[in-house]
């Protein structure tokens, strides 16, 4: 079971704290985080977004290629919903999930995400490794067409895994694809 958990965690052994930190970013769809920690500003031409588009013209299921994850969107009324789909067996089972929710305000959608992940403790004994911490996010997304999803996300930029406790996020640009 020890070597199960080993292969399907966010961390294979030997990551440094730096660098599991850096893959919970990649996990939010996140690319490297902004210069700036302050709240974007929102796009010249939000005009997508304010289409209300249809959840029945929109693709299902989205692709980040910076962390590889899909995420199935649904878009219905006023309310955008994500949920991370192609996460590792041995980390559903354990309770891991990304959870998106956000609501229509103005131009975008504003909301969060709600994180259930598999941390690295670093130098813990192989098998005890990693610890489930439950996280929210701020989450924006700024427009929406049949071809992409484009918006704003907080990251972690500080995270204490002992405690589970965010110390400092940063602002972060993604865009998803739809999945081929």
């Amino acid at each position: 079971m020890e070597a199960g958990i080993e292969e399907d965690t966010l961390r294979p052994a030997g990551i440094e704290r730096k660098q599991a930190l850096m893959t919970l970013m990649a996990l939010l769809v996140i690319s490297p985080f902004t210069p700036a920690a302050q709240k974007p500003t929102a796009p010249a031409q939000p005009a997508t977004a304010t289409a209300k588009p249809a959840s029945g013209q929109l693709p299902k299921i989205w692709h980040s290629e910076v962390s590889q994850k899909d995420f199935r969107v649904e878009v219905t009324n006023d309310l955008f919903r994500a949920e991370w789909v192609n996460m590792p067996p041995t980390a559903a089972k354990q309770g891991a999930y990304i959870r998106t929710e956000c609501r229509r305000a103005g131009s975008k959608y504003e909301g969060s995400s709600r994180v259930n992940m598999l941390f690295a403790i670093p130098g813990a004994p192989t098998g005890k490794d990693t610890k489930l911490c439950s996280l929210t996010l701020r989450f924006e997304v700024d427009s929406i067409s049949p071809e992409k999803i484009t918006g704003h996300a907080e990251a972690l930029h500080s995270f204490d895994v002992n405690s589970c406790r965010v110390q400092e996020t940063k602002w972060g640009a993604f865009t998803w694809i739809p999945k081929k």
